[in-house]
């Protein structure tokens, strides 16, 4: 069996229990509006104002993008640093992208700001030193690099900021390839092991779900045969139903937007106008739904989470810990357990 629980070790020696679902803020697939703050104008993004909303209620994680944080689209969000555990911070790769993540309504034509790995320096250099901040490399600059490249320039990144414990998005490394090399991963995994975590979105994996889950659990697999112990963190999506499967491939932390675009409903994401109608009627006004939806989403999470959990107890054997759909991600685990090559004969 893939599915774990283990710990990882946050700045100051304390250990957080994984697996870990990280609720994300990022600007881009919102609107922004505009605002004067200090006399000046400046645009906010839509997704500040669901930072203002819940930040207090986050609970142990949360994910900002140092890109939103350079161009000022949240406002003041290292307030929200405060009560949390671990606080992830991605180093832009996603704002830059033009494309979208799988769990995203299309968003046409995207407009991006100018972001550099000086900037990003720029940003941490000015982040609280003692917060409990996991970072990632900038991994946009090295993308279509050679590995070996990847990992020197994640090491220096790093080296400056060894208060920190860090995540390295590894991404592909040959031009116009867009999925990772698998094995020249599993070939290196070697190398991982000076990282606190090992990154990879979930949109790069492969090209369809069954080929990303199979790919996930050929490196997670390999790390275990070489005794890499350090968490796999599965970046963008977040879904609930689609989760639980990178979680049973061997996937620890999984963050995304989509709690914030959806609603979590019956394990399941739902259109989140529609979750006042499912709730409390159809004379919730539509703010109202949206706010009800994030709540909800949060505490979904936290369940989800002790599903995992509590199915990693039982030995992978106990799906009714999904509720819902349990019947449906048993007979998933199934079809992976028969396609994946590194799951067959586990639990």
């Amino acid at each position: 069996m893939l599915a774990r629980r283990s710990k990882l070790k946050l700045p100051g020696g304390a250990q957080l229990d994984l697996p870990l679902l990280v609720p994300s803020f990022s600007s881009k697939g919102f609107p922004t509006f505009g605002k004067k703050v200090k006399g000046k104008m400046t645009r906010l993004s839509e997704a500040n104002h669901a930072l203002n909303f819940i930040g207090e209620y986050l609970g142990t994680s949360t994910l900002i993008s140092a890109y939103d944080i350079k161009h000022g689209f949240l406002e003041k969000p290292t307030a929200y640093f405060k009560n949390r555990e671990v606080v992830l911070i991605d180093s832009g790769g996603y704002e830059l992208a033009p494309d979208f993540d799988s769990t995203e309504p299309s968003q046409g034509d995207y407009s991006r700001r100018p972001f550099t790995v000086t900037d990003y320096q720029a940003v941490l250099r000015k982040l609280p030193r003692a917060a409990p901040l996991l970072i990632a490399n900038f991994d946009w600059g090295t993308r279509h690099k050679p590995l070996k490249h990847q990992l020197e320039k994640g090491r220096d990144l790093f080296h400056g900021h060894s208060q920190w414990i860090t995540n390295f998005i590894v991404k592909p490394t040959t031009k116009g390839r867009r999925h990772l090399n698998i094995a020249e991963l599993r070939a290196n995994v070697k190398e991982f092991r000076h990282f606190s975590v090992l990154g990879v979105t979930e949109k790069e994996l492969g090209g369809d779900l069954l080929e990303r889950l199979k790919n996930l659990a050929a490196i997670r697999a390999e790390m275990d045969r070489q005794g890499v112990t350090i968490p796999i963190h599965v970046w963008g999506g977040l879904d609930p139903l689609i989760t639980p499967l990178y979680f049973f491939a061997g996937a620890e932390i999984f963050d995304g937007v989509s709690w914030l675009r959806y609603a979590y409903h019956e394990g399941t994401a739902i259109y989140r106008d529609c979750y006042g109608l499912l709730t409390t009627g159809i004379e919730t006004d539509l703010n109202g739904a949206r706010a009800l939806a994030m709540q909800n989403n949060l505490g979904a999470l936290r369940r989800l989470t002790t599903s995992f959990q509590r199915f990693v107890d039982s030995g992978g054997k106990e799906f009714s810990v999904f509720e819902w759909h349990a019947d449906k991600l048993k007979a998933a685990y199934e079809v992976m357990r028969s396609k994946i090559p590194d799951l067959k004969g586990g639990a």
